[in-house]
């Protein structure tokens, strides 16, 4: 057997000491070896080098231009410290010198997916499979891309049929529990995510997914439990504050100063903010970071804390303050509203500009018609059109306010002219750049319909009724309710798995009307 030979196959048997050993051996008679040169640049790839493995790669493809393998190699390398533009280069060389490369594709694929482009990696990863259909790697890639891409049952099915060839598999356990989270089927998808837990313990992203089925199908312990995973998951993208002080855990608070930050959107700051005046009761010295366009509002909603709007580098205040505890908004439920026995609605808490709203008011006002906003744009799922709406928009004597926020002028200006309607829209009041003008909006109208955004989390926050109209897949927040377990006043639709939207929307429709019936005149 020649060194080369010996050499590659330590490599395959995984014992890559030897393997190096006998490469840098073949060096050191021909410093031109390609293939050792390459084989040298896989191992410090594996190894975690991937400097070190693009200067030897770049050496091999020098020598022999035609070897495929050592341009995808070198995408990887690239990849590894950060250089995605010249890995695709790479990686399309490779396909470029043999179309059948299947290891190219799979990779030019998983690029893709890294750079958010869903759909473009599922098409290179059929590229994948079709070159190399004996890949169960690059199956369940392409399983897990189609459900982050919403076909949720065709990716579902390609890792069921895996499934029974890779038992052990943590990523296709937490991919099929992930599928049916979205299909509706929690008991099944908290199976998975459990196994998938039970192969790889510090897995995140299962841990998070998990919270979420176990809160939706109200487990609150359990999921608040998990819930602390989140800051670890991958799709988490805000990182936790770097406070010094200690993490509140429920201890008792009477007399502590205690500091609370934001996190995640503006719903859920707006959602878990209701809890702070049960915090407020318990006895603490409380002090609010929030984003700033909140800073106002919470000032004026909650007069009893100190408000510091948030940045970057956070006040100088907070940094050398004595806090006796800090934790993020997000931990108030895990010990505020521990199970569902006994959970209490959390009541009107936001205060509006009360000025701005009563000129509002003024400004809508006409022939003494119930005033009713409406928001319905989003990304899918959460977002439909304008003329979904058509059942309710079409009751008669209600005058409907424009909550949505950016420009839909030729969206509102077509349902108008196709059902006979008119929608106020008010060029003064920008939810994006004025979240305190919206606020002061909202409190102007009797009651709003909208979907699970924002407007939501801000009617509900000022009592007004409110009608949502879910997304079809579960959401942790209503534990699987049907009215909101936070809001006596907030009603929600969720959208059937079939995407039944139709149905919905009339149903909300006859119940708008009989709040409509009964609403005093």
């Amino acid at each position: 057997m020649t060194r080369l030979a010996c050499a590659e196959a330590a490599h395959e048997a995984g014992d890559l000491s030897v393997a190096e050993s006998l490469y840098r051996a073949i060096l050191a008679v021909d410093p031109n070896h390609a293939r050792a040169l390459h084989n040298l640049g896989v191992i410090a790839l594996r190894t975690r080098h991937p400097a070190a493995a693009e200067k030897l790669l770049r050496r091999a493809i020098a020598l022999d231009p035609a070897m495929v393998e050592a341009h995808s190699n070198l995408g990887l390398a690239l990849s590894g410290i950060g250089l995605g533009s010249e890995a695709r280069t790479s990686f399309e060389q490779a396909v470029s010198l043999s179309p059948s490369y299947a290891e190219a594709w799979s990779n030019l694929a998983i690029l893709d997916q890294s750079e958010g482009h869903t759909i473009a990696a599922i098409a290179k990863f059929r590229c994948a499979l079709a070159a190399d259909s004996g890949r169960p790697e690059i199956a369940g890639n392409l399983g897990a891309a189609l459900i982050e891409a919403g076909e949720v049952e065709e990716g579902a099915d390609i890792l069921a049929q895996l499934l029974p060839c890779m038992p052990r598999s943590a990523a296709i356990q937490f991919n099929i529990g992930k599928a049916r989270f979205l299909q509706g089927r929690l008991a099944e998808a908290i199976a998975f995510l459990r196994q998938a837990i039970v192969i790889e313990p510090e897995f995140a992203d299962a841990h998070h997914t998990l919270a979420h089925a176990l809160l939706a199908s109200g487990q609150l312990e359990e999921g608040w439990r998990e819930y602390e995973w989140r800051w670890r998951a991958k799709n988490f993208r805000v990182p936790p504050r770097d406070f010094a002080f200690p993490r509140w855990r429920g201890e008792p608070v009477v007399g502590k100063r205690v500091l609370l930050w934001s996190e995640q959107g503006i719903g859920d700051k707006l959602l878990f903010a209701g809890l702070l005046p049960e915090f407020i009761a318990l006895g603490a010295d409380v002090t609010v970071e929030i984003e700033g366009r909140l800073v106002s509002l919470f000032r004026r909603s909650f007069p009893g804390i100190r408000v510091v709007a948030r940045a970057d580098q956070p006040d100088r205040s907070l940094l050398s303050g004595r806090f006796d505890f800090q934790a993020p908004l997000g931990d108030l439920p895990r010990y505020l509203r521990p199970s569902l026995t006994g959970f209490l609605p959390i009541g009107a808490y936001l205060a509006a500009d009360a000025n701005r709203t009563a000129e509002l008011r003024r400004r809508y006002a006409a022939e003494h018609l119930p005033l009713i906003g409406i928001a319905w744009a989003s990304r899918p799922p959460k977002g439909l059109p304008l003329q979904d709406f058509a059942p309710l928009l079409q009751i008669p004597g209600i005058r409907w306010v424009n909550l949505q926020y950016g420009d839909h002028a030729q969206e509102i200006a077509q349902a108008q002219d196709k059902l006979g309607i008119r929608i106020v829209t008010d060029a003064s009041v920008d939810p994006l750049a004025d979240f305190d003008g919206s606020v002061a909006q909202t409190a102007a109208l009797d009651a709003v319909v909208t979907i699970q955004n924002a407007t939501l989390y801000t009617a509900a926050g000022l009592g007004l009724p409110t009608f949502a109209l879910t997304p079809p897949e579960p959401d942790w927040r209503w534990f699987g309710a049907e009215h909101s377990p936070w809001h006596d006043s907030v009603r929600l639709y969720r959208r059937d798995i079939g995407n039944d939207k139709a149905a919905t929307l009339a149903r909300l429709a006859e119940d708008l009307k009989s709040w409509l019936d009964q609403r005093p005149r």
